[in-house]
């Protein structure tokens, strides 16, 4: 009996042996696993944080530093390439104050895209004048490049009895290109009221281009030294002329025919 209890008191030594000792592996190796994943989840949560704020810093520096050069350089040269000052005569209006109504043997009338001026005395000896000053960024002295044209228009069967001022100062002043009822042409220096032909004659002469009863675009085209002149996008046979200063900076029309309209005025800087 006593050998017998001997040796269950020894197996159940050994089973509360075995038991501890494998409570303090489980109990270690849960630790150790603890630990490892603890550590795994700091370093993937440290690259995570460090590449998040690589991945939201980095770019926004880079997309302001594109917006700063885009802002100090794009504008300025996209400016400076596409920006061509322009006055554009739409007669759709008068907002830029053309005369208008009755004046002395004429009357001047503005609307539907025409300034049409009709004669009111047939035996007058005058001529239809109106112009007005160009804007202050569109100079005709200082432009190296300029480009001025304008469509004339007659009654039926008729050439048109007009023309376009440039350079104008007032009306004892200024630059015409006119053409008359047979056809001809004339460009004219007018100063003080007087018409100097030391380089435009102010006569009448046949253009050498053909002009079209009812309708003719003239146009006037300067380059640096010269100043060009021409009918229907054809040059005139006596352009081009050296270009001299003007005595003012206006724009305007001239007429003497019965009827006379124009469209499409505009005075453009550049090519």
């Amino acid at each position: 009996m006593r050998l017998f209890l001997t040796t269950c008191f020894i197996a159940l030594a050994s089973v509360i042996s075995l038991a501890q000792s494998t409570g303090r592996r489980a109990k270690s190796a849960i630790y150790s696993a603890s630990s490892d994943w603890q550590k795994v989840t700091l370093k993937a949560t440290a690259r995570l944080t460090t590449t998040s704020k690589t991945a939201v810093v980095s770019p926004s520096v880079t997309q302001l530093s594109d917006r700063m050069e885009a802002t100090s350089a794009g504008p300025s040269s996209s400016a400076n390439i596409d920006f061509r000052p322009a006055f554009v005569g739409d007669f759709a209006t008068n907002r830029n104050g053309w005369r208008s109504g009755n004046r002395g043997d004429y009357n001047y009338q503005i609307g539907m895209g025409r300034y049409s001026v009709r004669k009111l005395n047939v035996r007058t000896q005058q001529v239809a004048f109106s112009a007005v000053e160009l804007p202050v960024d569109i100079n005709l002295n200082k432009a190296d490049i300029f480009t001025i044209k304008v469509d004339v228009l007659a009654d039926s069967g008729q050439v048109p009895t007009g023309g376009i001022l440039f350079g104008v100062k007032d009306s004892l002043n200024y630059n015409a290109f006119m053409l008359n009822v047979k056809g001809e042409v004339s460009i004219i220096r007018v100063a003080n009221g007087r018409t100097f032909s030391d380089y435009m004659s102010g006569d009448y002469f046949s253009p050498g281009v053909s002009v079209e009863k009812n309708r003719n675009r003239l146009m006037i085209q300067r380059k640096g030294d010269t100043i060009r002149f021409y009918i229907n996008n054809q040059e005139i046979r006596t352009s081009p002329y050296q270009f001299k200063i003007l005595s003012g900076n206006g724009i305007g029309i001239m007429a003497s025919g019965y009827w006379t309209s124009f469209q499409k005025l505009s005075v453009t800087l550049g090519l």
